[in-house]
């Protein structure tokens, strides 16, 4: 066999560069899109220059020079996307035996059809746009295909180490045929091929099982959250029923001892007392029962807590979430505001407004609470005391919405947008 040319330090990092960008839509930026950009254009210049120039160097060096390369775009990771340092060398691992892949493929490829063409002639570049095309999409493919946990996915240090040693002991098997005396020809090629791919494998595989296990986790949290949003709902339902009952009665003694009395100061007094009761049939009447008896109990929740909390709601629109969507999106949003609002000292400070109406084809619902200090957020934009609000955000994208939460002039804001049915 002919000894054939090794692979171009260029088409290595390209694929290296396209590999890391494959898995960083997942994550969430530490710095603005342009700031983030260009450090991503900077770190893929340099890591191209450091191939580039590494290309030729004693076999003795040519390990600490794959760590070094390594080593950038871990820092990359780590420095760019709001990751852990586990984290960071976990998708590093998948990054880069997946470039070692794409790499390998390819310039086999290059090598079988013509093996004394030039990498940079057209040919060649079209066979690599290719390669890398089809394999990437590939990937981007399988790698959305399925519901993503919400969020970035947490790595343990376990999954982390796991991912970490199955890369290097690919590499090292991969590339045990190019040791320093050996001569290169199309079989060493193709175990290196095989080796990458079932790097690759494995990793998907560890990956899925971890994205499993954190769907699951999230279910088991929000089928929970959903239970007890329910089972609240139940009591309350109970309660008002109960009370409506009880003015019911009311309305018709007052009607009896009308008939029986007629004194101007009674009948003035029977008249204010009627006058209330109307105003209580009248509140939270939002035209959807599940909404009404949702507001009316945290509104008897909020009196208890001297809270005033105000509502202005439409829920005729929101007929097409099921009831524990309903209790789950607006229990949850009005206990997380109900425990912020507790904590200011001052009660004429703890105000809550509550908005519900459509507008522009679709249903805004807005939950605001006063509060001098800013929430802190974490990496997803939630309250990090708030984690509940994950389940919201859960529920609200099955339905193809949005929801979002802002801190402004003393006033948090979480506001949910959904895309009215066509019917509606």
């Amino acid at each position: 066999m002919t000894a054939l040319p090794d692979i171009p330090r260029l088409y290595t990092a390209l694929a290296e560069c396209l590999a890391v960008l494959l898995f960083t839509p997942a994550l969430a930026p530490r710095f603005s899109k342009a700031v983030t950009g260009g450090i991503t254009l900077l770190w893929a210049a340099v890591l191209s220059a450091f191939l580039e120039l590494t290309g030729n160097v004693p076999g003795g060096l040519w390990i600490p020079c794959m760590v070094t390369a390594i080593g950038l775009s871990y820092l990359y990771l780590w420095g760019v996307w709001s990751i852990t340092l586990l984290e960071a060398g976990y998708h590093c691992a998948r990054a880069f035996i997946l470039a070692e892949l794409a790499a390998s493929v390819e310039w086999q490829l290059h090598c079988a059809l013509w093996p004394a063409r030039g990498p940079w002639e057209p040919l060649s570049l079209l066979l690599l746009a290719l390669v890398y095309g089809t394999l990437f999409g590939i990937m981007c493919y399988l790698q959305h295909r399925r519901p993503q946990p919400a969020g970035h996915l947490q790595i343990g240090g376990s999954a982390a180490l796991t991912a970490v040693m199955l890369a290097l002991t690919a590499f090292a098997v991969s590339n045990l045929g190019f040791l320093p005396g050996s001569e290169i020809n199309m079989s060493i090629f193709s175990i290196r091929t095989l080796v990458d791919f079932s790097g690759v494998l494995i990793l998907s595989v560890q990956h899925e099982q971890l994205q499993e296990n954190a769907l699951h986790s999230e279910l088991a949290a929000m089928d929970e959250v959903l239970h007890r949003q329910y089972e609240q709902y139940k009591r309350s339902k109970e309660g008002i029923n109960l009370i409506n009952r009880r003015y019911h009665e009311l309305k018709v003694q007052l009607a009896r001892i009308r008939e029986e009395q007629d004194q101007t100061k009674q009948n003035a007094a029977i008249a204010a007392m009627e006058q209330n009761i109307r105003q209580y049939e009248a509140e939270n009447k939002t035209g959807n029962p599940v909404l009404d008896t949702l507001l009316t109990a945290k509104t008897m929740e909020c009196q208890q807590e001297n809270i005033t909390i105000t509502s202005v709601a439409d829920g005729r629109m929101l007929g097409f979430l099921t009831i524990r969507e309903l209790c789950t999106i607006v229990g949850v949003a009005l206990d997380n505001a109900i425990a912020a609002v507790r904590a200011e000292p001052d009660p004429e400070k703890r105000l809550i407004k509550v908005a519900v109406y459509s507008q522009g084809g679709f249903a805004m619902l807005r939950f605001e609470h006063y509060t001098e200090a800013a929430p802190a957020l974490d990496a997803d934009g939630l309250p990090q005391q708030g984690s509940d609000l994950k389940s919201v955000r859960t529920t609200v994208g099955q339905h193809g919405g949005s929801m979002t939460m802002h801190w402004e002039n003393n006033w948090c804001t979480l506001r949910i947008l959904f895309p009215l049915p066509k019917n509606k």
